[in-house]
């Protein structure tokens, strides 16, 4: 059987709610493993179509395989790209011919995921379309009623980055600009204003992303501001891309979320079309879930 080296990327599933010990209610955050796995087997519990999110009659995405132990939440996703229908081209002769496939038809795209029972860790399969951003969309929307009736105000996935995303900033001898990139996607409620906002602008001039820059006017003093910034906008859904440039002794210096999330690469066992393979990909998650350090308590 033959491997590929696959990446799977680490974040931490928050669960808010409204917290009213005190005066007025706030904003609060737990982890409770029956919550989510009463979730899961909600959405697993569906049929086919109505677990299945669709985007933009373009792309579309359903949990196919789903698991559950004491320790663990594992399952899959499948998710597709349809509505072209492309001429092949040979890779060795360089002849074309006709696309068999319909036009409704779409090639399936395996990513795996598993989740830690004890402390919400979430590994999840690299894909540079079933990412963090649609992994919370999908929980949110097919998930609502377990979120409601466990009086939670949402589920967020939150990334996980390396200590010297933060290091980093911190070290610079001065900041020139934050780069935050939003993406067009679909509007929640309790999103950010602001990348609600520029998410309405990348709609009217049909664009498919916006770059919002922030700019230091005192390039020392402004720092303080930095690393509440850049935590404000980490998770928020609709941005991709954190950028953070300075200078450090002299030099310019570019500091990126995306170099810095914790991710694991590991060889796992593939099929013909180079999709994981179910059990190598679940040993494989497993594995890695069994020794990375607790994240809660």
């Amino acid at each position: 059987m033959s491997q590929k080296s696959k990446s799977f990327n680490a974040y931490q599933i928050d669960m808010h709610y409204l917290d009213n010990r005190a005066r007025h209610e706030v904003d609060a955050i737990k982890w409770e493993p029956g919550i989510i796995a009463e979730l899961f087997n909600s959405i697993f519990a569906l049929t086919n179509e109505d677990r299945t999110i669709r985007f933009r009659d373009s792309w579309l995405m359903y949990l196919d395989h789903m698991e559950e132990d004491q320790d663990y939440i594992f399952g899959r996703f499948l998710s597709a790209e349809y509505g072209t229908v492309g001429e092949l081209l040979h890779a060795d002769n360089l002849t074309l011919r006709p696309n068999p496939k319909l036009i409704r038809e779409g090639e399936t795209e395996s990513t795996y995921f598993i989740i830690k029972k004890v402390d919400g860790l979430l590994l999840l399969q690299s894909n540079i379309r079933l990412n963090r951003p649609r992994f919370e969309e999908y929980v949110e929307q097919l998930g609502q009623g377990v979120i409601a009736a466990n009086t939670l105000t949402y589920i967020q996935v939150c990334t996980l980055v390396e200590n010297n995303f933060f290091e980093g900033i911190r070290e610079l001898n001065t900041i020139h600009k934050v780069e935050i990139e939003v993406s067009r996607s679909d509007v929640v409620a309790d999103e950010n204003e602001a990348v609600r906002a520029l998410q309405n602008d990348v709609e009217e001039i049909s664009a498919t992303d916006v770059k919002l820059e922030f700019e230091a006017k005192y390039q020392r003093a402004g720092m303080q501001g930095v690393l509440p910034l850049v935590r404000k906008y980490k998770d928020q859904q609709g941005v991709t891309k954190i950028v953070v440039r300075g200078k450090l002794a002299g030099a310019e210096k570019v500091i990126k979320l995306d170099d810095s999330q914790e991710k694991y690469k590991r060889r796992v066992e593939v099929d013909r079309n180079n999709q994981p393979m179910l059990t190598s990909a679940e040993l494989v998650l497993r594995d890695i879930a069994g020794q990375r350090r607790r994240l809660r308590g």
